[in-house]
């Protein structure tokens, strides 16, 4: 049952999502011991066009994710991340979760508080490649970021603050 929520909460997140970059097409990464960690990594974006960075980092995942940002050219944190099995054996399934926040953060309004919050998004992805499963939670928090960043183009200084009545 949990199963079937999950793909209907994917289909939801499909739909009402725009997508930017909508597709991690292509990668290679190279890491170990001897040499620097590097990362080439190939987007394709909504209009199709392909968009292919390289970048050296101190892991895998460091210089994945590097390699987006060349490509998103958007500045921003990684807050959290987090990694589980989902199957069992050598050959099991990743579950990627990540949570960023764009370093020029989005302002949203507290629906309790009513107090200005610096917006964070959140992506998952899942592979039998670590790697592959991290890059796809990455590249899903930053198309919900992108999203939103284009249907609200307000800016913190836009908003008014109206104190709270005591």
């Amino acid at each position: 049952m949990s199963i079937v929520v999950l793909g209907v909460a994917a289909i939801l997140v499909t739909v009402f999502l725009t997508m930017l970059f909508v597709d991690q097409h292509n990668m290679q990464v190279t890491c170990g011991t001897l040499g620097l960690s590097t990362a080439t990594v190939k987007l394709i974006d909504a209009d199709g066009r392909e968009h292919v960075a390289c970048s050296v980092g101190t892991g895998p995942v460091d210089s994945a994710y590097k390699a987006v940002d060349l490509i998103i050219k958007e500045s921003v944190s990684l807050l959290e991340y987090s990694m589980n099995a989902v199957t069992e054996g050598i050959d099991a399934i990743a579950m990627t979760r990540v949570l960023i926040r764009a370093e020029k953060s989005h302002l949203s309004t507290h629906a309790l508080t009513g107090e200005l919050v610096h917006r964070t998004f959140s992506g998952t992805g899942a592979g039998m490649d670590i790697v592959v499963s991290s890059v796809k939670a990455y590249v899903s928090a930053l198309n919900k970021m992108l999203g939103f960043k284009e249907q609200n183009p307000t800016k913190a200084s836009s908003i008014k603050r109206t104190p709270a009545s005591s």
